[in-house]
């Protein structure tokens, strides 16, 4: 009996279903992972079998699966406190696209299959697959949020060789041990248990040699550098009532600025506030010709009244520096060259550029600035802009400005002089990027501090998932890291990727840790990711092959 459209669309979804499960913040059972392309895998060969004499797509019914593995993963989109078609738009969107990408490694294959060896079908999903990961990382629609290798992320102790790897591993190690036990089903299938005692061992030896090799690392690891206290601020401002513009933004600074005085000792060298933790109004005085700047613009940051008080409050502690989130501007000159981001000032023949920044005050020495460089599609970025440009004011308003940002090429480390603490700026989303942090930190980064604001979403899956990548981030380049959020998760994490300090939802929270400043360079930090851009390159390979032959057969009228 010939399987029905029904068992196939089954085993999709239940490998949606799994990833589900075995997803940070929500089933957390990442284990799974090894297992969950299997009904999938199995589906395949169904509606093969079913659709033998007339040959059928098999993508729509892999894009079942693959939505319900967004859907169930990312159902936290909704949770933003806006009006229904913004809910729509944040939520369902990315997961409609991100389903829609994830469907092209399947059909890739597929169309190599056809043309190739049957043995090359599967490499080809691990290559195509790998592709697509790492092509996802680097492109306007980015979105590295769902790699497969992601899925360790509350589990350090088990991928302590991503400091080799990068992240990508975590995803080659899922496909190899997942076509291993694949094939094994299909030995048990038509020979019987018994004629697979090799396969099981292999699959065995797949799963622990990489876990006993990663838990005598992680049991063993020392970590590197000289140690520096370190205080995060949890201020708990509401985003939607309060941050931009309930609240005086000057207000909010003196509330962090207390919280702060409470734990930050003489020996504390670096304070961190988190995201647009800074929103003093960019304004300009026109009424003597030449505007005159005050706020948070980026052409002369020490006029700001933020930067003043923060500086007051440095006056007494000569070892400290300041790091914070903030929302600022840049006044371009007349002449300048305008990038496709600049926006227009009503009234005056002016340009500026808005950006989600971090300012950083030293102990000793002139501020300096970083402008957050990964944007979020939609919210910070609109994609494609030099087609899309005039529809950039639809970007969602989720940060304290709306429209396209400014973002930077460099990856800047910014260096107290009188403490010698090197710190890797990551805002929010940015640390989601393996090698983007990997390059900050071959700049001479030692420390990595994160500024996020996850209150977008409430008490949900988002900000845990967010907080398990940076664990990834740690081990990758073996670099503590101290993570401010506005609210959502506050914590210290080392460099074997444990979480240390853990904040309290919903409550506003100062913490001070002794953290460890290294300087030497994990191979993924000094090569970057050789699996993903491996991958990229087979890809290209498989698909001038199966061209090949597919030319080949048509010159022999096949």
């Amino acid at each position: 009996m010939l399987p029905t459209r029904i068992n196939i669309l089954a085993l999709c979804a239940l490998s949606g279903l799994l990833w589900a499960l075995a997803w940070p913040g929500i089933g957390g059972l990442a284990p799974l992972a090894f297992v969950v392309w299997l009904p999938m895998l199995h589906a395949e060969r169904l509606h093969d079998l079913r659709t033998a004499t007339r040959p059928r797509a098999f993508v729509p019914y892999a894009m079942l699966g693959l939505f319900v593995w967004n859907a169930g993963t990312s159902w936290w989109f909704f949770m933003v406190s806006e009006p229904l078609g913004t809910k729509l738009v944040s939520g369902l969107a990315p997961m409609v696209v991100n389903t829609l990408l994830m469907t092209l490694p399947w059909w890739l294959k597929r169309v190599v299959r056809k043309q190739l060896p049957t043995a090359f079908g599967h490499i080809a999903l691990v290559v195509f697959w790998l592709s697509f990961e790492r092509l996802h990382h680097a492109w306007d629609l980015q979105w590295p949020w769902f790699s497969m290798g992601n899925v360790f992320g509350e589990l350090p102790a088990c991928i302590q060789w991503y400091e080799v790897t990068g992240m990508l591993g975590g995803g080659l190690w899922i496909w190899i041990v997942t076509l291993l036990l694949d094939r094994l089903l299909q030995q048990w299938s038509t020979e019987g248990v018994g004629a697979s005692l090799r396969g099981v061992t292999v699959a065995v030896l797949a799963i622990s040699v990489p876990l006993a090799l990663s838990l005598w690392r992680f049991h063993h690891y020392t970590p590197q550098g000289a140690s520096a206290e370190v205080v995060v601020v949890q201020p708990n401002v509401d985003p939607y009532s309060e941050k931009f513009g309930g609240v005086d933004p000057l207000d909010q600074l003196d509330r962090m600025l207390d919280q702060a005085a409470e734990v930050v000792t003489p020996n504390t060298v670096l304070l961190i506030f988190p995201e647009t933790a800074l929103q003093e109004n960019a304004t300009m005085d026109l009424r003597n010709g030449e505007p005159l700047l005050n706020g948070l613009w980026e052409n002369d940051l020490t006029r700001s009244r933020s930067a003043q008080r923060i500086r007051a409050f440095q006056a007494g502690r000569p070892k400290l520096a300041v790091l914070s989130g903030m929302s600022s501007a840049y006044l371009f000159p007349l002449t300048a060259e305008l990038p496709i981001t600049a926006r227009p000032i009503i009234g005056i023949d002016r340009w500026y550029e808005a950006y989600n920044a971090a300012i950083f005050l030293p102990s000793e020495g002139p501020l300096e600035h970083y402008h957050k460089s990964k944007l979020v599609a939609g919210v910070e970025l609109m994609p494609f802009e030099r087609v899309l440009g005039p529809l950039s004011a639809l970007a969602l308003d989720l940060g304290g400005t709306t429209g396209s940002l400014g973002q930077q090429d460099e990856r800047s480390v910014l260096v107290d002089p009188r403490t010698a603490i090197h710190v890797v700026p990551a805002i929010c989303y940015e640390s989601v990027f393996g090698e983007h942090i990997a390059a900050h930190v071959r700049n001479g980064g030692g420390l990595i501090a994160i500024m996020t604001n996850d209150g977008w979403w409430g008490d949900s899956p988002g900000p845990v998932q967010h907080l398990s990548f940076a664990t990834i981030r740690a081990v990758e380049t073996r670099r503590d890291i101290a993570r401010s959020a506005n609210t959502g998760i506050s914590c210290f994490v080392d460099q074997r990727g444990v979480v240390h300090d853990r904040s309290t939802w919903w409550r506003p929270q100062a913490l001070r840790r002794s953290v460890r400043l290294n300087q030497e360079l994990t191979f993924f930090v000094r090569h970057g990711d050789l699996i993903g851009r491996g991958a990229v390159w087979a890809s290209g390979f498989l698909l001038l092959f199966a061209l090949y032959r597919r030319i080949q057969a048509s010159r022999l009228g096949k």
